[in-house]
C-alpha cells in the first residue's frame, strides 16, 4: 500500500488560524499514484474527502468526520524559456512563497507582488489569489487536476479557468470535482514590473524608490504585509477573512453622501470595489475582542485567533461582523475564507 491513513489526527498545525481540530482520518499525498490511491480507498470506505494544502484560507470544524489529503506534490520544472519568457511547471505542494522568491531571484517578471501570501501552489488557482495590483491569473498557462469521480489526470487551459475576484471554475463547476496537481506558469523576462498600487507606491516613495526594480517590489510587498497581517506562527489567522464587495457604482455614491470617506477603488462595467477592511474598522473596529476570537489591531479585516478555541468559535465572530456591518452600511460581506463543516466533502 503506497499510503498510510492515520486516524484521530489532530490538524491544528496544519492550517494558518491554528484552531484545534482534529480528523477521523488523513493522508499525506506526495504523488498522483498516491492521491488515485487515497481517492479509491475514501471510496470504499464511504467517507468524505478534504483537501488541505498550505491550509492558509481555510477554517475546520472541531472534529472532521471524513479523510483529510495533505497535498505534498512536489516539483519545480522548467518546461521551455527563451530570451523573452519562461515557462515553469510547479507541484501543487510547493509553497507559494517560495516560487515567488526563486522567480524573483532568476530575474523572471510578474509573482513578485504576490510575495508572502500564504498558502500552497495548488491553492493559488482556485482562489485565483491576488495583491498589490496584481492576479495570479494573468500568468497562469494551464492547470492539471485529478478528475475525482473519474480518477483521471486533466489539463485545463486558463481561458476555461473562469478566472475572476477569487474565484475559479474550481470553486464552481468544478468544485467537489477536482483536485489540483501542477500548475503551469509563463513569465516574462523583460516586462515593466506593477508598482502603481496606491499602498505600495506610497510605501516605495517614504522609501525614496521612483522606480523601483523587481527586488525592491518584492521586498516592499513582504514589508508592507508584515505591517498589515500577523505572523501565525505566533498568533492564528487566515489573512483577509471576507472578500472586497463589488458594488454598483450608484449604490457607491449613495453610500458616499452619508461615509464620505469610504474606501473605494474604481472597477470596470459601472461596479466599484468598497474595502472590506474599511467596512469592519468603521462597525467594529481594530482590535476587538470576543473571548479568544477577534479582529487584527493593525487591520480589521484579519479574523485572529488568540488560542484555545475552536472553528464555531471563529465562524459565530464572522457572522457577528457581517450582522454589524449588514446594519451599518447595507452590504453583506462574502467570506473569502473556505468554512468546512464537519463532513463536507471537498471533493
Amino acid at each position: 500500500m503506497a499510503i498510510t491513513v492515520d486516524q484521530q489526527v489532530q490538524l491544528s498545525s496544519h492550517t494558518t488560524m491554528g484552531v484545534s481540530a482534529t480528523a477521523q482520518y488523513v493522508a499525506r499525498i506526495d504523488s498522483v499514484e498516491a492521491l488515485v490511491e487515497a481517492l479509491a480507498w475514501a471510496k470504499k470506505n464511504k467517507v468524505a474527502v478534504l483537501v488541505l494544502g498550505g491550509g492558509s484560507n481555510v477554517l475546520l470544524p472541531s472534529h472532521y468526520e471524513g479523510l483529510v489529503l495533505l497535498i505534498g506534490i512536489k516539483e519545480m520544472l522548467i518546461i521551455h524559456e527563451n530570451e523573452h519568457t519562461v515557462e515553469l511547471e510547479i507541484g501543487a505542494g510547493e509553497n507559494w512563497h517560495e516560487l515567488v522568491e526563486w522567480t524573483v531571484e532568476k530575474g523572471w517578471i510578474g509573482l513578485e507582488n504576490l510575495a508572502l501570501i500564504p498558502g500552497s501552489v495548488g491553492a493559488a488557482p482556485i482562489q485565483n489569489i491576488g495583491a498589490y495590483g496584481v492576479e495570479v491569473e494573468e500568468y497562469i498557462t494551464k492547470v492539471q487536476y485529478m478528475h475525482t469521480e473519474r480518477l483521471e489526470l486533466c489539463w485545463i487551459d486558463r481561458e476555461e479557468c473562469d478566472f475572476g475576484y477569487r474565484s475559479s471554475i474550481f470553486k464552481k463547476e468544478l468544485k467537489a470535482k477536482a483536485i489540483i496537481v501542477k500548475v503551469r506558469f509563463k513569465l516574462p523576462k523583460n516586462a515593466q514590473i506593477k508598482a502603481d498600487y496606491e499602498s505600495l507606491r506610497n510605501f516605495l516613495m517614504h522609501q525614496g524608490i521612483d522606480e523601483p526594480s523587481q527586488q525592491q517590489i518584492f521586498n516592499a510587498v513582504i514589508q508592507v504585509r508584515q505591517s498589515r497581517l500577523p505572523d501565525t506562527q505566533t498568533l492564528g489567522s487566515c489573512g483577509s477573512f471576507f472578500k472586497n464587495p463589488l458594488l454598483p457604482t450608484e449604490q457607491v455614491d449613495r453610500l458616499k453622501t452619508r461615509f464620505p470617506d469610504i474606501k473605494t477603488y474604481p472597477m470596470p462595467d459601472g461596479y466599484t470595489k468598497v474595502a472590506a477592511g474599511w467596512l469592519i474598522d468603521k462597525a467594529v473596529g481594530k482590535g476587538f475582542r470576543k473571548g479568544q476570537v477577534g479582529t487584527y489591531d493593525q487591520q480589521a479585516l484579519v479574523i485572529v485567533h488568540h488560542g484555545g478555541a475552536y472553528g464555531d468559535q471563529v465562524r459565530e465572530f464572522a457572522d457577528f461582523i457581517q450582522s454589524e456591518v449588514s446594519d451599518m452600511f447595507g452590504i453583506s460581506l462574502e467570506a473569502e475564507v473556505q468554512i468546512i463543516s464537519a463532513n463536507s466533502d471537498d471533493t
